[in-house]
């Protein structure tokens, strides 16, 4: 049995105000060469199959195109990341359930799935990406209440499904899983949010034993599970998201199952390079000339002993085709304000003037009544000023604040 797998492509992707759609789409349709060549049984993609919960229908739509052509190569299985919304998944699935025999699914909670089109003697375990508040209510109901850690979670509930997946599979049949979770000792690639790649997210692969092959997506740099326990891998993103990746190949992961396991990674074209630079005005200039910036992703820091004008627009001038992600002038010379002595409270504004600055602002609501009226109202009710206002409670600030707002009316009406 032969399959394809590959994730974390992330639609909808921006670099600032650069719109990474083009990129993607030459990767995709390399991905898409590589799967009507190998001709694998099945597809999976490991989760982040787009970059935010609501997705432009642009990239959702590039997404469908290209799952739609995957599937009709081999029945092809999506499961939700947590850049992912699982209301979208649900309505995806159930329009790719229109086709009969279904060929792509759209998998938002933990299960273990048959696919017709392999016949007996296959399973594949699904486990989307998990939050850890959501984990408690996932563990398998004839255990006692959860007690543990994330990772106990996460294992109790892979034991649970792949036992469930060996029996469907049967003793010589095959057993795969797919999940989008942080595997503890995985190498993070720099892009990843934190809180998603914490201690509080990571799991471990003691329990995979069963799966011949585990496709893992979320993290993003290409790489074997760690410890060498159990046949899998993450197959990384599928263009460099950002500058933390820009050194990293991008590929198709191919994995054949049979005795053993044989993986190949083919290699996916990035898009335009990112390129980083740190140098002088002139050292940029030369790059510029001898087209180290055409077609490139800019991210540039320029030294320059004064402020360089127009600094932008030299860039545009020397390389047409160069998309400025970042581009900062850090001067030597920059002017420093000294630093004073901290002001005394009592040398502060009034609050009152304060208000009234506020009230004759854009920022303020239309106004019907009189400023002075309000002002007078405001002061009125904030009594004392500064010293009063730090020790009020909840309540006392509330009364006040209503007392003021009726100022904001006139004839009834709000201002």
């Amino acid at each position: 049995m032969k399959l394809l797998h590959t994730s974390d492509w992330h639609l909808g992707l921006r670099l600032g105000r650069n719109d990474r759609t083009p990129d993607q789409s030459l990767a995709m349709k390399a991905l898409i060469d590589i799967a009507q060549e190998e001709k694998p049984d099945l597809i999976v993609h490991s989760g982040d199959l787009f970059d935010s919960s609501r997705p432009p229908y642009e990239p959702m739509r590039l997404g469908v195109r290209a799952l739609a052509r995957l599937s009709a190569v081999a029945p092809t299985v999506v499961i939700a990341g947590n850049h992912d919304s699982l209301a979208l998944f649900r309505v995806l699935h159930d329009m790719a359930g229109i086709a009969h025999p279904r060929r792509l699914w759209f998998i938002d909670s933990p299960e273990v799935l048959e696919i017709p089109q392999l016949g007996d003697g296959f399973a594949l375990t699904a486990v989307p990406f998990i939050p850890p508040s959501l984990i408690s209510s996932l563990s398998i109901a004839d255990l006692a209440k959860l007690e543990g850690n994330y990772a106990d979670g996460v294992r109790s509930l892979n034991t649970h499904l792949l036992a469930q997946a060996q029996q469907i599979a049967g003793n010589r049949g095959i057993v795969t899983y797919t999940a989008h979770l942080h595997v503890a000792g995985a190498r993070p690639g720099k892009s990843e949010k934190v809180i998603t790649v914490g201690e509080d997210y990571t799991t471990t692969v003691e329990s995979l034993g069963a799966a011949m092959y585990s496709a893992f997506g979320h993290i993003h740099d290409p790489q074997l599970l760690p410890g060498g326990l159990v046949a899998g891998r993450y197959a990384g993103s599928l263009v460099p998201i950002d500058f933390g990746e820009r050194t990293q190949g991008k590929h198709a992961v191919i994995v054949e199952l049979g005795d053993d396991v044989r993986v190949t990674e083919r290699p996916l074209p990035g898009g335009r390079p990112l390129h980083q630079f740190e140098g002088s005005l002139e050292q940029l200039e030369a790059d510029a000339a001898a087209g180290k910036l055409d077609g490139t992703l800019l991210k540039a820091r320029v030294q320059s002993a004064d402020p360089i004008a127009d600094l932008a627009d030299l860039v545009a001038a020397w390389a047409p085709d160069c998309d400025i992600f970042d581009l900062a002038n850090v001067v030597a010379n920059q002017p420093v304000k000294a630093i004073t002595a901290t002001e005394e409270a009592g040398d502060a504004p009034p609050i009152e003037d304060l208000f009234a600055e506020w009230r004759s602002s854009g920022n303020a609501r239309k106004r019907n009544a009189p400023d002075a009226a309000v002002v007078a109202a405001f002061s009125r009710a904030m009594g004392d000023g500064v010293e009063r206002t730090a020790g009020f409670g909840t309540s006392e600030l509330v009364t006040a604040a209503d007392t003021a707002l009726k100022a904001f009316s006139t004839d009834g009406e709000e201002g």
